[in-house]
């Protein structure tokens, strides 16, 4: 009856509610170990603070419903924050189970029965559930779901976790929750190195975010007068110097973006501030001084070449600029990279024995196939060092050794290197040598450091915390040798003779770089390795139109050499130059024919091969003659008595003719002054003609209108220019070239030097409709 009369009465509402919800409580807390656990924090929706080097804030990126929150794990707050939290709302954090009855009841008596104020209860737990599942919490039935929710992650999670979670999950003002967000915005820090006051400041803001928020002066007044309640007149609130949202940084926004796109929260880069300033400033400056050639944009990476560690990023010439696309980045954007690429073609053809540094290349008409490349100045030099046309950046002799590459082929390699061009190997073909396929200026950062680093592949490092680890299944792509060769090649190429401002260049910088221009003039490109730094430049316009003027070593490569002088400058590094790897031995190799010094080569210079794979020769251009000083005619062996000795130049009779269409002279040997007993013993060194064409096993269509001509060409050795052409016994002609208008069957065709050597093959003509 009593029982009854209690709840009949009209006992206090607050009364009513208090036994209600202890009875609530004690029938719940079993039930709730029986429903899973929930997510506490969903951290896949949270904003991206990227840092850069010295710690300074880069970007603090807004979440997908336009918040700031930042998740920080309880170990990394300040205890003082932590402290400070509880103290002030939640003394009992650690010793209630999510609810604090003796508060619920003292609340519900103050609040009805005695003032009619309404005083609050809730706990650090039961705020955030509130916040967690986006709870009203001003009616009854709201404020128990808060407390069934509280209760169910106290059940699951320990009060470290739900401290954790409320301190990342609570109100700081306006779109700003979590302290990591707060700390940010308020005090432009991570929140590990707020101060104490700072952090009894952004505790006293979630129990009022709105009026609290030191977002306006209105809001910093009333944050004041909190802070005198819970701390009386100390001081400390007067040496806090807030922020507002609309002070956060938004520096180096394409480098930002483009960490925050691998994931994560905080993160600390590896860009260096000195390095993207000058990157920034001088990429900037540059722009402004070509403005009257139509230059509108650029972009520019400068790395850390033994780590790759970004340095610089620098996306475009100006992020808000909308007439440029400026918020584009254009070191991800895949564009034709013209002769940039070529480098890697001797690489490669150096670590397949095909050549060496000095072994002479012919730069003269090619057609392979269907295919006639040509040279940028649409000339030919005619023979000249693998250095020289790698340095000289000429087409021809790098589409010749493209070619004859195999395992891996350019396109084998750039797949293994991490490119992938858009379509198969045979779409290209010889083309990709001269930028035939599209690449980003990061692919080609990552291409340049296998030059810094023995050919091994070593992925871009974004930031500090990146142990370099690519997904690549053979890092090792180039041969140590061959890598350290080309680098030193590319340190062959001059500098520009002046950069875009008034000044030259150092001339004591050694750099190893490479230029590019896209088919088009669309593209200028600059890449190049200066001691440990790398960099490289791209220099365009988003929207693809062209430009006489974009030509990579007349615009790139100023822009280039400013930027690896003013970061060598500004931030000095260990500018030792890389030692020869093992399995290099030096040589002493003629420079006229880039092969092994013979004793007649009347100079000599130091030269590198890779022993057991170098193609090695010794020179056999030069070589002892003997002259009748009264004639000037070379004798033949036997007959040295009384002669003068000499030493002449004996060139094949392609690359004799070579040098006469590149204009370069080069004195023949004297002629015999009688025809000579010993034939394959009149020149040291010689061997009998080559026939290039016609080809070994193929046959050759005749047309039944009878125009057909077979094309019979060959090279004849060092001295002897003069070539006879035989089908069967039948004279065809004389000459390197001739054309014999063919007749069906099976012949032989043979041709003989003027010494008589000779060499024959077999040619099949087939007659067709």
């Amino acid at each position: 009856m009593a029982s009854r009369s209690f709840w009949d009465c009209r006992a206090p509402r607050s009364a009513r509610y208090a036994v209600a919800l202890v009875v609530v409580l004690a029938l719940g807390w079993a039930g709730l170990g029986l429903i899973a656990a929930p997510l506490l924090v969903n951290r896949s929706n949270a904003s991206c603070a990227v840092t850069d080097r010295a710690g300074k804030l880069l970007r603090l990126s807004l979440t997908g419903d336009e918040k700031f929150r930042l998740w920080v794990p309880l170990e990394a707050l300040p205890l003082e924050l932590q402290q400070a939290t509880l103290r002030y709302e939640d003394r009992w954090f650690y010793r209630h189970p999510g609810v604090n009855p003796f508060a619920l009841v003292r609340a519900a008596w103050g609040s009805v029965a005695a003032s009619g104020r309404r005083q609050g209860a809730s706990t650090l737990t039961m705020q955030l559930a509130r916040q967690r599942f986006r709870l009203i919490t001003h009616t009854l039935p709201g404020k128990l779901r808060q407390i069934g929710y509280a209760l169910w992650l106290e059940r699951h999670f320990s009060k470290d976790e739900l401290l954790e979670a409320y301190l990342n999950l609570a109100p700081y003002g306006a779109n700003i929750e979590g302290v990591g967000a707060a700390a940010w915005v308020y005090f432009h820090k991570p929140a590990a190195e707020l101060s104490p006051d700072e952090a009894r400041a952004l505790v006293l803001i979630p129990q009022n975010p709105r009026s609290r928020a030191p977002l306006s002066p209105a809001g910093k007044g009333a944050l004041q007068a909190a802070w005198r309640v819970a701390y009386g007149e100390d001081p400390g609130f007067e040496r806090l110097g807030f922020r507002r949202r609309e002070d956060l940084p938004l520096r180096a926004p394409h480098f930002a973006e483009r960490v925050c796109g691998r994931g994560g929260e905080g993160l600390a880069s590896t860009l260096d501030p000195t390095v993207q300033a000058l990157a920034v400033e001088l990429l900037n400056s540059f722009v402004r001084q070509h403005q009257a050639q139509g230059i509108r944009n650029a972009a520019a990476m400068v790395v850390q070449a033994p780590r790759m560690e970004v340095l610089a990023y620098v996306g475009s010439a100006g992020y808000f600029d909308r007439r440029i696309q400026g918020f584009v980045n254009g070191l991800k954007a895949r564009r034709s990279p013209g002769s940039t690429l070529k480098p890697f073609v001797y690489a490669l053809a150096i670590g397949q024995g095909l050549i060496t540094p000095d072994t002479l290349l012919k730069d003269t008409a090619l057609r392979t196939g269907g295919y006639q490349p040509e040279n940028f100045e649409g000339n030919y030099l005619g023979p000249l060092s693998a250095t020289a046309a790698l340095v000289r950046s000429r087409n021809i002799p790098a589409v010749a050794l493209a070619a004859q590459l195999r395992r891996p082929t350019l396109y084998q390699f750039l797949r293994l290197a991490g490119l992938k061009p858009a379509r198969e190997e045979a779409f290209y073909g010889l083309t990709l040598a001269l930028g035939g396929a599209e690449a980003s200026m990061e692919e080609l950062i990552g291409l340049y450091g296998l030059l810094a680093n023995g050919g091994e592949y070593r992925a871009l490092r974004w930031l500090r915390t990146d142990d370099g680890a690519g997904p690549r299944s053979a890092p090792q792509l180039l041969l140590p040798p061959a890598a350290y060769l080309v680098r030193r090649m590319l340190e062959a190429n001059p500098p520009p003779e002046r950069s875009f401002g008034l000044r030259s260049f150092s001339r004591n910088l050694p750099v190893a770089w490479k230029t590019g221009t896209s088919s088009g003039l669309k593209d200028a490109w600059a890449l190049g390795l200066m001691g440990d730094w790398l960099a490289g430049v791209w220099v365009g316009n988003f929207d693809g139109a062209p430009n006489r003027h974009l030509v990579g070593r007349d615009l790139a490569g100023p822009l280039l050499f400013s930027i690896l002088e003013a970061v060598g400058q500004e931030v000095p590094g260990d500018g030792s130059q890389p030692a020869p790897p093992p399995g290099l031995k030096a040589v002493e190799i003629c420079p006229v024919s880039g092969a092994l010094r013979s004793p007649w080569c009347p100079h000599g210079k130091t030269g590198w091969i890779i022993p057991g794979v170098s193609p090695i020769a010794t020179c056999t251009v030069h070589r002892q003659v003997f002259i009748n000083p009264g004639n000037g005619l070379r004798r033949c062996r036997g007959e040295e008595g009384g002669s003068e000795a000499q030493v002449a130049e004996f060139w094949d009779s392609d690359v004799l003719e070579l040098f006469r269409l590149a204009g370069v002279r080069r004195a023949s040997p004297p002629p015999f002054e009688r025809p000579c007993g010993d034939l394959a013993g009149a020149d040291a060194g010689a061997h009998p003609p080559t026939i290039v064409s016609p080809l070994v096993g193929m046959s050759y269509p005749l047309r039944a209108d009878g125009n057909s001509r077979i094309e019979f060409s060959g090279v004849s050795d060092g001295g002897r220019h003069r070539l006879f052409w035989f089908v069967g016994d039948s004279f065809v002609g004389e000459g390197n070239t001739v054309f014999w208008p063919g007749r069906p069957g099976r012949f032989v065709v043979r041709v003989v030097d003027e010494q008589g050597q000779s060499a024959a093959t077999v040619l099949t003509a087939i007659p067709v409709d």
